[in-house]
C-alpha cells in the first residue's frame, strides 16, 4: 500500500478501495492525502479537526486544510 500511496493516482485508487468497502484508511495513509506530516496526526484526530478517518472525512478535511493554506499564502503574499 506504501507503494501506491506515493502517487497521486495511487492514493486514489486506495481512497476508492476503502470508500467502497466503508473501511476507515489507515492513519499513514490519511496523512499523505491531508499532507501533514504523520507524527502530527494523532494532534489533528484530538483537536477534532478530522471527525474520522473515514474516507468521506478525510477528503473533506484535506479539503478545508488546502483551501486554508491557499488562504493563507494569499495573505502573506499581499503583505509582503
Amino acid at each position: 500500500m506504501r507503494f501506491l500511496s506515493g502517487s497521486r493516482p495511487g492514493r486514489w485508487i486506495i481512497w476508492v478501495v476503502y470508500r467502497t468497502f466503508n473501511k476507515p484508511l489507515p492513519v499513514p495513509h490519511a496523512a499523505e492525502w491531508m499532507m501533514i506530516p504523520e507524527h502530527s496526526v494523532d494532534q489533528v484526530l484530538e483537536t477534532g479537526a478530522l471527525r474520522s478517518l473515514m474516507p468521506q472525512d478525510v477528503l473533506e478535511a484535506a479539503r478545508r486544510m488546502d483551501r486554508q493554506r491557499r488562504e493563507h499564502d494569499e495573505r502573506h503574499a499581499k503583505e509582503s
